[in-house]
């Protein structure tokens, strides 16, 4: 009988380190009817976490302690308290930060972190995003690529899961392409970004906290894994489907869903690095000049964010598709409204004007943009210092923009 109860655990804690989160809760919640002890309990609560039913967790981790987990709970249950889930609960929790002042509010987060000890199941060590991450960090950068590329056909790498993908058509639904290809056109965007936030002061150590804004199915988030802790990795996206896909495939919790508009729930000065692909060559004005005014609460000073958008010669590529007449797909045929007027648009841009054409999407707060270097230095000087703008086909398909956080003390509006 134990030999049958130690098979199923097995099978749960693979089903966990692949991601099928609801798999391995079934079969957790199957020993739960034979037996339960401390070490159960921690199961369980672990996999509610990452299923996202955190008030739940919180429960089953107490009930742990309870049945005397407190020689073993520790680095999992402590994986609750990350800044996500700490930003995330604040109407109902307040959050553990240190070495920063705690609340005096008592919430239950607070209770449970000062009953954990500092150990934690190995099991959960060997097969978790925290050992994956060890493994990636001691690869070079194009190693680690290497890596990801290969885990489109073969999800097991370095002896441990990779967080895994949404169908192939999907993929390209969201990003134009899918599998090795999406994947090497993210590793171009990825070798730019590399290169700015390591001129720029970017450590990648255990304490750097890195955004991937627009993070849809974790195209470039998967990249993040060698360079900062999975605590440490935030994903903001507003396609719901996509949080939950990635909360799964990843085994964290730290993917946000977001509204087209901020605020979003990363508390202020947390991160080291925000950076999106193609996000800002869609946003309407006023959600972009909102975005940017978030990014400067919740980057420390110091910290970079980095964003493309459509550079200058897309005015000239929505006018050959319109001189064509080039119908074959739903974004051309967009593009052929967009605009129209292409000495006028050549003019505003020129003149720093931020350029959207927009057909109703997301609330209006979807189309077709381009940020011109203008207007970032109108707009957005605020708070941060222009690093670069690049606009050059032989460095990304897009224009770059790099922004630093200066030392201004954010005002809350």
């Amino acid at each position: 009988m134990m030999e049958e109860a130690q098979a199923v655990r097995r099978q749960a804690y693979e089903h966990f380190s692949q991601g099928n989160l609801e798999k391995a809760l079934q079969l957790f919640r199957q020993l739960e009817t034979e037996a339960e002890d401390a070490e159960l309990a921690n199961d369980i609560a672990v996999v509610l976490y990452r299923l996202g039913q955190t008030e739940k967790a919180v429960e089953k981790f107490r009930h742990s302690l309870s049945l005397g987990g407190g020689d073993f709970l520790a680095v999992n249950a402590i994986e609750i308290l990350d800044e996500q889930v700490k930003s995330a609960a604040a109407k109902k929790a307040a959050p553990v930060a240190a070495p920063a002042p705690v609340s005096t509010a008592t919430s239950a987060f607070d209770q449970l972190g000062r009953s954990l000890t500092t150990q934690a199941l190995e099991i959960w060590r060997k097969d978790s995003p925290y050992a994956l991450h060890r493994a990636a960090a001691a690869l070079e950068d194009e190693e680690w690529f290497k890596v990801i590329l290969k885990s489109v056909d073969d999800p097991v790498q370095l002896d441990h899961f990779l967080p895994g993908f949404i169908s192939a058509t999907d993929q390209a639904v969201f990003v134009g392409s899918s599998g090795g290809a999406a994947l090497q056109e993210a590793m171009r965007f990825m070798r730019v970004i590399l290169r700015y936030a390591r001129t720029n002061g970017i450590a990648f150590d255990e304490k750097t906290k890195i955004a991937d804004f627009g993070s849809g199915w974790g195209r470039y988030t998967r990249f993040l894994l060698k360079y900062a802790s999975p605590d440490n990795i935030y994903g903001l996206e507003v396609n719901r489907g996509m949080v939950e896909h990635c909360r799964k495939a990843f085994g964290l919790g730290n993917f946000l869903k977001v509204e087209a508009f901020p605020p979003c729930d990363l508390r202020d000065g947390l991160l080291d690095l925000t950076f999106g692909y193609s996000v800002f060559s869609h946003l309407s004005p006023d959600c972009a000049n909102a975005w940017i005014e978030e990014f400067a609460r919740i980057t420390r000073p110091g910290g970079l964010v980095m964003m493309t958008t459509q550079g200058r010669s897309f005015i000239d590529y929505c006018a050959d598709i319109r001189r064509r007449n080039d119908r074959s797909n739903e974004w051309f045929v967009s593009l052929i409204n967009s605009f129209v007027d292409v000495e006028a648009s050549y003019r505003d841009y020129d003149d720093g004007v931020l350029l959207h054409a927009g057909f109703g999407q997301y609330g209006g707060t979807y189309g077709e943009t381009l940020v011109p270097k203008g207007h970032i230095e109108k707009h957005w000087l605020k708070y941060f210092d222009l690093v670069d703008f690049v606009d050059s086909r032989s460095v990304l398909p897009q224009a770059l923009f790099v922004l630093r956080r200066n030392e201004r003390v954010f005002e809350h509006a």
